[in-house]
């Protein structure tokens, strides 16, 4: 994770490197991703596969752009993500809802 993070962030144009762009890009493309998962559910074709990995990764960048931006590792990330769900398992407390279960 870190190799790609330091390897995306080479694409960010100067005119990107800024928090505005990059959650409202990063929304946009959530956004485009649901989108393309909503029109394999209406047309019952499912989701082609090779467009959720292009939709996902570019999710992805944007969510390493913001991570690099903030000066936040990606695996920081997924390491922080995964201690909060363990806890939550432990705690019989996945389902549900609000981030202090």
């Amino acid at each position: 994770m870190q190799d790609y993070q330091a390897k995306s962030w080479v694409f960010a144009l100067d005119s990107a490197k800024n928090s505005s762009y990059l959650f409202s890009g990063l929304a946009g493309e959530v956004g485009e991703l649901c989108s393309l998962y909503a029109k394999g559910i209406r047309d019952q074709t499912g989701t082609p596969s090779d467009a959720f990995v292009k939709e996902a990764g570019d999710c992805l960048w944007f969510l390493a752009a913001l991570c690099t931006y903030h000066g936040v590792s990606l695996e920081q990330v997924a390491q922080a993500n995964l201690d909060k769900l363990q806890s939550r398992k432990d705690r019989n407390k996945l389902g549900g809802s609000g981030d202090d279960r």
